[in-house]
């Protein structure tokens, strides 16, 4: 049997994470798979970025690691487990206005494979998925902050090989049919990445 649930925690507060754990631990007696998809960006050239959104950007993105760090032990104790990071085509592609989102993502996508290294000997898979733009209410308000209408987002994916936006059930199926699957960088995004 398949059970998901879902904590809401800060990935900035290391003991807001034990506590998520500590609590998921005792719901459930048990953790299989950790999926870090804690995610955060502004939009602008270098110069504009402000002191406090570099970073804020970086700490919340790419902080996923610390519940790594705190679900690794129960993943080595139970000889398996997966994690998989979120990522996106933004960290393979440069985009004009997202140096710092993009960085982030790279970080992520590096983060991964290191994982990936160290823990396959624990049989712990470590994957990241770099979505392309996926409809969801977070990229139409981002659009709407930045003034890029619904037919701007359409006319950008003209060229593109799939000619749409992505959708979330495009990326959430997650099976153990992919347990040879490991340290693996899966570009979800359209052919967006081909060129």
């Amino acid at each position: 049997m398949l059970c998901s649930w879902c904590c809401q925690l800060g990935v900035q507060d290391e003991e807001t994470i034990k506590t998520a754990i500590e609590v998921t631990l005792n719901k459930w007696k048990t953790i299989n798979i950790f999926i870090n998809t804690a995610t955060i960006f502004t939009l602008g050239y270098v110069e504009e970025v402000s002191s406090d959104d570099w970073p804020n950007i970086m700490n919340v993105n790419v902080r996923g690691y610390l519940m790594s760090k705190h679900i690794i032990p129960i993943f080595k104790k139970q000889n398996s487990g997966s994690i998989i990071n979120l990522a996106s085509a933004a960290g393979l592609v440069a985009h004009a206005s997202f140096l710092p989102y993009a960085t982030s993502k790279g970080a992520i996508i590096q983060m991964t494979r290191n994982l990936a290294l160290d823990l396959g000997p624990f049989n712990i898979r470590v994957n990241s998925i770099n979505p392309g733009a996926i409809e969801t209410p977070t990229l139409y308000r981002t659009a709407a902050e930045t003034c890029v209408t619904k037919a701007q987002f359409d006319e950008n994916h003209e060229g593109k090989r799939i000619k749409r936006l992505g959708h979330p059930q495009e990326i959430a199926n997650i099976s153990d049919r992919s347990s040879f699957t490991v340290g693996a960088n899966v570009v979800i995004d359209g052919g967006y990445t081909i060129v």
